[in-house]
């Protein structure tokens, strides 16, 4: 009975114990599990947590993220670029360059340690982090690249530029040239500026930085421009007499007065003196009509002017861009040296193929035009003869024969002349020294053939008739009386002339107004023939 009360004694107890026991392990299971979850749920930092040295254990990440600005702040304050130039200064801070620290990105890294995973996985972090900590650093940015408009408006303001020495041209004064002295400028290195300033941000260097600065020098000086002054070719023509054309030949060639053409440049006759006809003051004298005659019109004269330039261009060593010779040979310049110009088809062209300015200028002195052109004399030649010549000429052609009724037999007027067809050839010749050192062909020139005109009078002459006197004792008497007193009969007849039968002056009025058609014919004539000559 005792043995069984006491089995069913432990029995009991055994069945508390245990109850106990689950009981126990159920409170500190639940314990735990309290426990894990408030570890796991936490918005604090865990422990072992840093960024850039500092713990963020404790902190929420509101709080972890002031703690780590207010850290690096002075970093980005300590930014200062400064830029010098004389009494001139520029500061640039840390916006300028868009530095910046990525702070919130580090920080979402730090706060997500323990909160991955499974729960195991987090609590082994938790743990392993708590051991060992996680440091985290920050890393700063910039862009100095963006200082490149600051620093290129910096320069605009630094910047001068060179001013080169000037030169006038005053022909119709003593001293021809007048001169001002160069000026050297100043500009900004701003690659090297650029550079530089970007070496001392990434060194952490933030001094300020003098400004570098190359001396910029003008193409042309004093001591140059000074060289462009020495005749380098002259040319001149021989005017008429004839006032109408040299007033043309002073208007044209006035457009080529004190004329400044820079390098490359293209000087135009035509462009430069315009239309030339009434309306603009050119007076009538005589020009080439269709290739082959003569006759005046206003402007006559004005391929005088050209040709003259043409002749110093030559000379000077100038590049020709258009020139076209006459219909006929002109008498004031060399055969294959001419150059005409008809506004505004046919122009003359040249360009100044020259390193340096040329000037231009003419006067009139002496009954001639005179051209002169100024510049740089060439180290390689002293001075151009220009050298032309005939290489061909054709057989005069036939007039062509027009009848003309109105004219008496043995009577002709040329209208056209008729002329050979004339080929030439020019070369400029350089010398040295006094010695032919080069020979370059300009140009061929071709002056066609002109098949003149005359009229030829086909009218019948009046048939003269001469009154026989007679032949007797009286004046066989008279003329021995002649004879004996010469004297005395050369007065009688002086003071009795003869008068002629009426017959006879008839044919003298005839004979006059013949002679005096012919004179006028051949003034004409000879009025041509002189206009040619002096075209």
């Amino acid at each position: 009975m005792e043995a069984r009360t006491r089995t069913k004694m432990i029995n009991i107890v055994g069945k508390a114990f245990l109850t106990l026991i689950i009981v126990a392990l159920m409170v500190a299971i639940g314990w735990i599990a309290t426990y894990i979850y408030q570890i796991l749920n936490i918005d604090t930092f865990y422990a072992g947590v840093e960024v850039d040295g500092i713990s963020l254990e404790g902190m929420t990440k509101e709080e972890g993220l002031s703690a780590v600005k207010a850290h690096n702040q002075p970093k980005l304050d300590q930014i200062k670029i400064v830029l010098t130039h004389e009494d001139k200064r520029w500061e640039y801070g840390y916006q300028h360059i868009n530095a910046q620290i990525n702070i919130e990105e580090i920080i979402e890294e730090a706060y997500i340690i323990g909160r991955q995973g499974t729960v195991v996985d987090r609590l082994k972090e938790i743990y392993y982090t708590s051991t060992e900590p996680r440091k985290f650093q920050t890393t700063l940015t910039y862009d100095v690249s963006l200082l490149r408009d600051e620093v290129e408006a910096i320069a605009k303001e630094i910047n001068e530029e060179p001013v080169d020495a000037t030169i006038e041209f005053n022909p119709d004064q003593k001293e021809k040239f007048s001169f001002t002295a160069e000026k050297i400028g100043k500009g900004m290195l701003t690659d090297k500026t650029m550079e530089d300033i970007t070496a001392k941000v990434d060194a952490g260097d933030f001094t300020p930085y003098e400004i570098p600065i190359e001396e910029l020098h003008p193409q042309y000086t004093l001591e140059e421009v000074q060289t462009w002054t020495s005749r380098i070719a002259y040319y001149s023509t021989k005017l008429t007499d004839n006032s109408n054309r040299n007033h043309n030949i002073r208007l044209s060639s006035s457009a080529y007065y004190n004329v400044r053409l820079d390098p490359g440049e293209v000087y135009s006759f035509n462009e430069a003196t315009g239309p030339r006809g009434a309306a603009q003051g050119y007076k009538p004298a005589a020009v080439i009509k269709d290739g082959n005659r003569f006759e005046d019109e206003p402007g006559g004269g004005n391929c005088q002017s050209s040709t003259t330039l043409y002749g110093a261009v030559l000379r000077a060593d100038l590049e020709i861009v258009e020139r076209l010779p006459h219909s006929i040979p002109s008498t004031y310049t060399a055969i294959g040296t001419d150059a005409t110009v008809n506004y505004p088809y046919a122009d003359f062209k040249f360009r100044n193929n020259k390193d340096t300015p040329i000037f231009i200028t003419r006067y009139i002195s002496g009954g001639r035009l005179h051209v002169e052109i100024y510049g740089k004399p060439s180290e390689e030649y002293d001075k151009i003869e220009i050298v032309s010549y005939e290489t061909g000429r054709s057989k005069v052609p036939e007039y062509k024969i027009v009848k003309d009724p109105n004219l008496y037999e043995g009577e002709e007027i040329v209208e056209i002349v008729s002329r050979p067809r004339i080929k030439a050839v020019s070369y400029r010749v350089y010398y040295k020294n006094g010695k032919e050192i080069n020979r370059i062909k300009e140009t061929n020139s071709t002056y066609p053939a002109v098949t003149g005109r005359k009229r030829v009078g086909t009218k019948k002459r009046p048939e003269e008739t001469v009154e026989e006197e007679p032949k007797d004792n009286n004046n066989k008497k008279q003329e021995a009386g002649n004879e004996k007193k010469p004297k005395q009969q050369n007065e009688s007849e002086q003071e009795k002339p003869k008068q002629p039968a009426e017959s006879s002056q008839e044919d003298l009025k005839r004979m006059t107004l013949v002679i005096k058609r012919t004179i006028l014919i051949k003034r004409n004539l000879l009025k041509k023939i002189m206009n040619k000559i002096y075209l």
